[in-house]
């Protein structure tokens, strides 16, 4: 253990006296002696009165480079063990100070505290710890220079305290909780932030302009730690799992029981394997208080993308990023981390008569991570393994077992290099292994993914970024035509001369690849260029994320804002985007555009509004890839919302959009919702999502006789969510979550593709008549309630009950109170669960 003594600390109190820092971005720690280490929350300790402060904040909101409303001062002090950040944020009328009591990690209108700490002084990564004026923590990790990372969960400690001068924030951060390489002369990254909330101003040390191209490069530094040894290395949390199941029951079913229980445990680990490089792992994981998924109802021929909740996966994924698809800030890549533990792929073969019980999700045994760097280079490698899964199935009194998913291990290795001016050169490899045992034709045996990305800064303000990627699939000829055949690829298309399906390949290859040019700093304008290609044969699904192949595409954005407040605004911004995209035999798949803007007023009000056109583009997938493609039309939409101010005890939002196609096609969809805050500790919310889409053209099925149907959709979608917080102290809280859920389908006006290419609307379809009954009435409702308890730091019991209720029925009109009403009378799936973890550190 480090040891400072006395006199050590206060020779370097009385030296450094003069260090304070400022506008120079420079701050001093000071070291206290381990035996008279810092009492948390007395902050009127003498250690304190020797500490020099920094004070120079400045304004990044709402005026960017402005002087402070309110002064802030902070001090740095540390020990053996901890490093210690007291921060004074002085305010004239404390009884106005906003303090929301929430559960831990949630965002609040609130004044906020946070201290940030790049620890390996990389200028890209850091570490945030944030407090609120009711005690509620946050903690955040930073990578890339500007991305967060919310998953990242900390054990450290904070008091608060209000009084006549304004209120106080003191921080416990032990350097257990850091990523560092010891030094008798460490220098670490280091910022402040002071939120105001009834102000809407943020005010940061050293100053992070809005401008800048990144927020960890702009920090300042933290000098004179002397830490030499590594702190504790090892975090266990070990856990055990009581989970009851109540399920409708299957007449004649003899494998489905009303009611089944379990307990099961596990176990997450952290350790450091040395300075700078840490190994987390877990063990027979359990997520059962992971909020469930929405419901939605998918017509098209491509994959719904489910973004990550489970906390394993969450924390640190931005290390295995490489992302490929990009749309408002959902990206998906080589690396998509809800393959591990999916749905089983197969299904039971059945003969008349037979029942099967099939698992609902893969079981991980086991997963592991290790990340960290290696001097100038960062890197993440992943290794996950999930179970052979068997389907169960009765024919009378005989019981057969069927494989529904391999036994699989999914890996994962990503570096980069990173250089001074926040240029970067990565790659990535990933590998899915499968034991198929003998099994024929229901997945690959072998994936294999691997990429180069690059970001490289000019003039701090520009970049040229982009990525190169290949894969290579191996399995036999039915598991490899699987594949071909899907709609990601469709190499059986009758009208494509550039791809044919073969069915004895037993392996397929492909690449993709993009480059861009932007602008990513400056106060008023940025823009970004980019070209885009992915070869038809190119497959990451195994472990990736991908909706299709075959594609060529280019994009343009450019977008002026002005962050100074002016008149009745604090902001305004003004985009133009341009897009057009063609698969690789030339067909054109998209082209269009669209301009939109958006202002936030002084009373903290927002609204935004948005056109877009589309040309008249060609659906390569329109009979899913089975038959040939069609033309579709052209269309403009509308889109607009408004916000109110959420510093209110009430405050509302709400989105509208509409449009019209040149086939008599159109949609409109409304999206209210109400937030209301009736005390500091209680919020309770709730949203509508309503739609009605009427597509003249929606594909129904393909007939053995090559005739693809196709039908006049009209289409009516209702969803509504309740939220009920309730934080009874910053480590006991209860979530209350609720989702109905509608959707119907009525069907008309069917007809068969005839030429897809025709020139005119009228002749790629003709009139037939159809026997089938494609109309649809789906019912779902989703909750999850829970009690967390967090009753010592890192420790926690979490009391969950989730209950999953859908049906379908087969009309598909629409009526508001009997389909919403009817949600409730679905069949009902109850899951209770206690879970309890505690945490240990060596």
């Amino acid at each position: 253990m480090l040891k400072i003594s006395l006199l050590l600390a206060l020779a370097g109190v009385s030296g450094l006296a003069s260090e304070g820092g400022g506008a120079s971005g420079t701050i001093a720690a000071v070291a206290v002696p381990g035996a008279t280490a810092i009492k948390l929350g007395s902050f009127s300790e003498d250690v304190w009165g020797a500490v020099p402060a920094v004070s120079d904040f400045r304004q990044r909101e709402p005026k960017d480079g402005g002087a402070p409303t309110f002064a802030t001062d902070v001090k740095v002090a540390y020990d053996a063990e901890n490093l210690y950040v007291a921060v004074r944020a002085h305010d004239p009328q404390p009884e106005r100070i906003v303090g929301h009591r929430t559960r831990r990690d949630a965002e609040s209108p609130s004044d906020w505290i946070r201290v940030m700490v790049d620890s390996f002084h990389d200028k890209r990564t850091a570490f945030e710890f944030g407090v609120n004026p009711a005690g509620v923590k946050k903690d955040i990790y930073w990578y890339g220079d500007s991305n967060e990372d919310s998953g990242w969960d900390a054990v450290w400690d904070v008091a608060v305290a209000r009084d006549a001068d304004g209120w106080r924030a003191e921080f416990r951060i032990p350097f257990s909780q850091l990523r560092f390489h010891p030094s008798d002369d460490a220098v670490f990254g280091f910022a402040v932030v002071r939120e105001i909330g009834r102000l809407q101003e943020t005010d940061t040390w050293p100053f992070i302009s809005k401008s800048a191209s990144g927020i960890v490069s702009s920090f300042g530094d933290l000098t004179h730690l002397k830490i030499s040894q590594s702190p504790k290395r090892l975090e266990l949390v070990p856990y055990a799992v009581a989970q009851v199941d109540t399920q409708p029951t299957e007449p004649g079913n003899p494998l489905v029981s009303s009611r089944d229980q379990q307990l099961s445990g596990g176990a997450d680990l952290k350790y450091a394997v040395r300075p700078g490089v840490t190994l987390t792992a877990t063990v027979n994981p359990d997520f059962g208080q992971v909020e469930a998924d929405p419901a939605v109802v998918n017509l098209s021929g491509f994959e719904t993308f489910f973004a990550e909740r489970r906390p394993f996966f969450v924390e640190g994924s931005g290390m295995f990023n490489f992302d490929l698809d990009c749309n408002d800030g959902s990206c998906s890549g080589l690396f998509y981390s809800r393959r591990i533990g999916r749905q089983p792929r197969g299904a039971p073969d059945l003969v008349d008569g037979a029942y099967a019980v099939v698992p609902q999700q893969t079981t991980i045994f086991g997963a592991a991570k290790l990340t960290g760097r290696l001097g100038k280079f960062s890197f993440g490698a992943l290794d996950g393994v999930t179970a052979d899964e068997q389907a169960t199935i009765a024919d009378g009194a005989v019981r057969t077992r069927q494989m529904v998913e391999p036994l699989t291990n999914y890996a994962v290795l990503r570096a980069r290099r990173e250089f001074a001016n926040q240029s970067a050169l990565g790659f990535m490899l990933t590998s899915t292994a499968r034991r198929l045992d003998g099994v024929t034709g229901l997945l690959p045996d072998s994936a294999v993914t691997g990429g180069l990305d690059w970001d490289w800064r000019m003039l701090k303000r520009y970049a040229v970024q982009g990525y190169w990627v290949g894969s290579t699939v191996h399995g036999d000829a039915p598991a490899i035509d699987l594949l071909q055949t899907s709609t990601v690829h469709a190499f059986q298309r009758p009208d494509a001369e550039h791809v044919e399906e073969d069915p004895t390949r037993t392996s397929m290859n492909g690449n993709g690849g993009q480059v861009s040019f932007s602008k990513i700093g400056g106060a008023t304008i940025r823009f970004n260029s980019s070209l885009n290609y992915k070869s038809p044969g190119l497959e990451i699904n195994d472990i990736g994320f991908m909706q299709r192949a075959d594609t060529r595409s280019m994009n343009n954005w450019m977008q002026w804002k002005r962050d100074t407040p002016w008149r009745f605004l604090r902001s305004v911004r003004w985009n133009l985007n341009q897009w057009a995209g063609w698969n690789f035999g030339g067909d054109r798949l998209q082209n269009g555009g669209n301009v939109n803007a958006h202002w936030v007023f002084r009373n903290n009000w927002a609204t935004g509004a948005g056109y877009n056109l589309n040309a008249a583009n060609f659906d390569d997938r329109a009979t899913r890839g089975v038959g040939p493609g069609a033309i579709g039309v052209s269309n403009r939409n509308y889109w607009q919302y408004l916000n109110t101010d959420s510093r209110k005890p009430v405050s509302a939002a709400v989105f509208f959009n509409s449009g019209r196609d040149a086939a008599g096609g159109h949609w409109i969809g409304w999206s209210p919702s109400v937030t209301y805050r009736p005390s500091s500790f209680v919020e309770i919310s709730s949203g509508v999502d309503w739609s009605r889409q009427v597509n003249d053209a929606q594909w129904i099925e393909n007939r053995p006789d090559n005739t693809y149907v196709f039908g006049r959709l009209d289409q009516h979608t209702v969803s509504m969510n309740w939220r009920v917080n309730y934080t009874i102290t910053p480590q006991v809280s209860v979530q209350i979550y609720a989702a109905p859920f509608v959707s119907t389908g009525d069907y008309d006006h069917f007809k068969a593709l005839l030429d897809g290419r025709a020139p005119h609307y009228a002749d790629r379809y003709a009139p037939i008549a159809y026997d089938g009954t494609p109309d649809f009435n789906y019912r779902s409702f989703r909750s999850t309630n829970v009690l967390r308890w967090e009753y010592k730091p890192g420790s926690a019991l979490f009391v969950v009950w989730q209950q999953g209720r859908e049906d379908v029925l087969d009309y598909g009109t629409f009526r508001f109170g009997r389909d919403l009403g009817g949600t409730f009378d679905a069949p009902a799936h109850n899951v209770f669960l206690v879970k309890m973890s505690y945490w240990i550190n060596q």
